[in-house]
């Protein structure tokens, strides 16, 4: 999608540094806080770094705080891209794709493995958070079309939105990163490591 800020890049390297982020689990009603966590990777090869910063669960906060993730980082001069597993985080704290590449002067990719259900969706919002829901939904319009990528032939697509990257560029960078399954080896990693946070209460 075009957007205030894009960037074309000359040549997608196999090892360009991409940061993908997933979000740890949480237990509404008991955790008021969960974490973002966010994995340095080279392409779709190996690790080189990890961060985390907290969010609040059913809050505003993400992109800030994913925006703080970036610019503060010691590697903030060698990303290329972020790659984000969804767009929602900590239940029902929506990411504003537009807002973080303009304030990281990045590109970012949401990868999802299932087609969002926008309508379940704005009920989870409606429900959860009356008094912000439009605001927030919003900003998944704002992200713009869901758009249906083969990141490995045979396999079932992945789902992704976009801002600041030209689309064809998208696709090589999915299809590049997506080394070990249909997930792209940043997200996936990300998503193992978040997974195995444990929170304790209001942590």
């Amino acid at each position: 999608m075009p957007g205030v800020y894009e960037v074309e890049i000359q040549q997608i390297k196999p090892e360009i540094r991409i940061l993908g982020v997933d979000d740890a689990r949480f237990e509404r009603g008991r955790h008021e806080w969960t974490r973002l966590v966010g994995v340095v990777f080279r392409g779709g090869q190996w690790m080189e770094g990890c961060l985390q910063m907290p969010i609040r669960v059913d809050g505003d906060d993400v992109t800030r705080r994913l925006t703080q993730m970036v610019n503060t980082s010691p590697h903030y001069g060698q990303l290329r891209v972020i790659m984000t597993r969804d767009t929602i985080f900590g239940g029902t704290n929506v990411l504003d794709l537009q807002v973080l590449v303009e304030d990281t002067k990045l590109p970012v990719i949401s990868v999802s493995d299932s087609k969002p259900d926008m309508r379940q969706v704005k009920k989870a919002l409606q429900k959860i958070n009356p008094d912000e829901w439009e605001q927030k939904y919003s900003r998944l319009t704002n992200a713009g079309p869901v758009r249906v990528v083969e990141s490995r032939p045979g396999r079932a697509p992945v789902y992704i939105q976009w801002h600041g990257m030209p689309f064809q560029q998208i696709v090589e960078l999915v299809q590049k990163t997506a080394t070990r399954s249909r997930i792209p080896e940043p997200i996936r990693v990300a998503h193992l490591i978040a997974s195995s946070f444990v929170l304790d209460p209001g942590a």
